[in-house]
């Protein structure tokens, strides 16, 4: 297995709103967008940056606004809790969620379609399904081509009985083991595999 295919240890930050609802706390919106880190350190550098601004909703996730602006004392006492990898602070009837969870993930990755490690040979003889969408008309349906095992062969793939040929500079991108894309033409062809691998 190629490095750029393995798993590998992060750490992500978490920061959210709750609020009192009649069950409890319930979630009012999530701060940040998905965030990896390499250490636990950076994380916790990433989550003291963001306590120093208002705490609104980041622009990628939503348009969300804090509903309590945090004292100093406030952000002290949730940074004290977050780095013991897990903070609840409550705020009259809100609170401000976070924590610093360790994961495994892959990255993306992305290599010429000749280039041994791009991710389609990770799926090889997976069960897949192969979808095509126009790029000229970014609302139009994904057209599902076929379905099947996954043939890589040097001049382009087999998916069950389809065969789409491949220049062998062409860009895939994708985590290994689960899904691989790239673009043709005028279209962008995804692929995904129907069963999870068990691969690290």
């Amino acid at each position: 297995m190629y490095p750029e295919w393995r798993k590998k240890r992060f750490y992500e930050l978490h920061l959210a709103w709750l609020v009192q609802g009649p069950r409890g706390l319930e979630l009012l919106f999530k701060v940040n967008p998905y965030s990896l880190y390499p250490t636990r350190e950076e994380a916790l550098e990433a989550a003291k940056a963001l306590l120093k601004g208002r705490l609104d909703q980041d622009p990628r996730v939503g348009q969300g606004k804090a509903p309590i602006l945090l004292s100093e004392e406030d952000r002290a006492r949730f940074l004290v809790l977050l780095e013991s990898g897990k903070a609840l602070l409550p705020l009259d009837r809100y609170a401000l969620l976070g924590e610093v969870a360790e994961v495994e993930e892959r990255l993306l990755h992305k290599a010429p379609f000749q280039d041994p490690t791009n991710v389609l040979q990770s799926l090889k003889g997976l069960p897949v399904r192969l979808l095509l969408t126009p790029l000229n008309d970014p609302e139009g349906e994904s057209q599902k081509l076929a379905q099947g095992p996954l043939e890589v062969l040097p001049e382009g793939i087999r998916v069950g009985d389809f065969f789409l040929p491949i220049p062998p500079e062409t860009p895939v991108e994708g985590l290994a083991y689960e899904e691989a894309f790239f673009h043709l033409g005028d279209g962008r062809y995804y692929l995904y595999a129907l069963s999870s691998s068990t691969s690290s």
